[in-house]
């Protein structure tokens, strides 16, 4: 079989979300959320320069060094190795990440997007998520690990404020994902690369085409932050992602970005302007497949006032006894999703963040 032809076959099987190929291995494919390899075949340098050159990466090691030389120019801490881009095979829609690995072969993953986007409710939200969307501004956050439906929870969120009111969506990604047609809002997606050289430059410019909605793909620089904190101030609804296990680590991550001389500042802003935090996780079904599980900070003025001060470490008792306000504990949902015996006792401890938490939890 042409690697190609294994590559469509994959992506086509139920349950299945990505494919690892590198040279001189075999192929890994991730199905509901286990990575396994198929031994059937290896990957040749020839056959994946071919797949490369479908989708127009010419040259794999000058497109490498084009953007190494770009990451470079960003912080240490910021910066990353490896092409991210979108790409289409026989109808599926994809997004790559090419990188070099095992001593300077080519390795690339592909991810299948998936070309419907769900409604909020069927993701497994509490319908009060909805109150952070309709006629709101502020910051709304989701955060998760690669491969947790962070994107698939923004799309969502996107085209319920597309259904319901009328105004302007900025999405700006790397690469474009879910595509979003226009509703009752206008749509204008700028995808880094290609419509722009960075978050940052696009949310600028973002800022002088008359949003009311702007969507960042992703914020791990202290500019495109300031940039997001500033456009939440100034009455825009924004939304963005970030890659922490829980809500209170999103908090944390915000104000290190922000930088260690400038905390009071970056701890006023973004108490200001916090609407929500969504932290989520995939955890597998009993009965196969997998659903998600999630934590929500409501953006309250009791939070506002511990992320001001500087008291973050207050926030999870906060979360506890606050669900009249809108907060889960992560815990809590994934107890609950035990209790109902939707998912295993062991699955929900191994999607825990707190796990000697849980166990408590589970004994109540």
């Amino acid at each position: 079989m042409q690697l190609t032809e294994f590559v469509v076959d994959a992506l086509l099987q139920p349950g299945v979300s990505d494919v690892h190929l590198t040279t001189n291995n075999p192929p890994w494919v991730r199905r509901d959320g286990k990575l396994l390899p198929s031994q059937d075949m290896r990957v040749a340098d020839g056959d994946l320069r071919m797949l490369l050159d479908r989708f127009k990466i010419t040259d794999p090691m000058a497109a490498l060094a084009d953007v190494g030389a770009r990451e470079s120019r960003m912080s240490q801490e910021d910066s990353r190795t490896g092409l991210d881009f979108g790409a289409d095979l026989h109808g599926t829609r994809l997004r790559c990440n090419l990188s070099l690995a095992n001593g300077g072969l080519l390795s690339l993953v592909i991810r299948r997007l998936n070309d419907h986007i769900p409604p909020l409710e069927s993701l497994g939200f509490p319908s009060s998520i909805i109150r952070y969307l309709d006629h709101a501004t502020g910051l709304i956050l989701v955060t998760g690990q690669t491969g947790s439906g962070k994107s698939t929870t923004l799309a969502a969120m996107l085209d319920h404020i597309n259904q319901h009111l009328e105004g302007h969506i900025i999405t700006i990604e790397d690469p474009i994902e879910y595509i979003l047609p226009a509703g009752r809002c206008k749509v204008t997606r700028k995808e880094i690369g290609l419509d722009s050289p960075s978050f940052h430059a696009a949310l600028r410019a973002a800022m002088r085409q008359d949003p009311d909605v702007i969507m960042i793909g992703e914020i791990r620089d202290r500019e495109t932050l300031t940039a997001a904190l500033a456009a939440a101030d100034t009455g825009h609804l924004v939304l963005g992602t970030l890659h922490t296990k829980s809500a209170v680590k999103a908090v944390d991550r915000i104000l290190s970005l922000a930088g260690s001389d400038n905390q009071d500042l970056a701890r006023s802003s973004f108490a200001s302007v916090m609407n929500c935090i969504v932290a989520q996780t995939l955890v597998p079904r009993k009965e196969g497949g997998r659903l998600l599980a999630y934590e929500i900070l409501a953006g309250t003025p009791s939070i506002a006032s511990n992320i001001a001060l500087g008291q973050v470490s207050q926030i999870p008792n906060i979360m506890a006894t606050g669900r009249a306000d809108g907060h889960v504990l992560m815990n809590a949902n994934l107890a609950d999703l035990v209790r109902r015996g939707t998912i295993e006792r062991d699955s929900a401890l191994s999607a825990a963040y707190d796990r000697n938490g849980l166990e408590q939890e589970l004994k109540r």
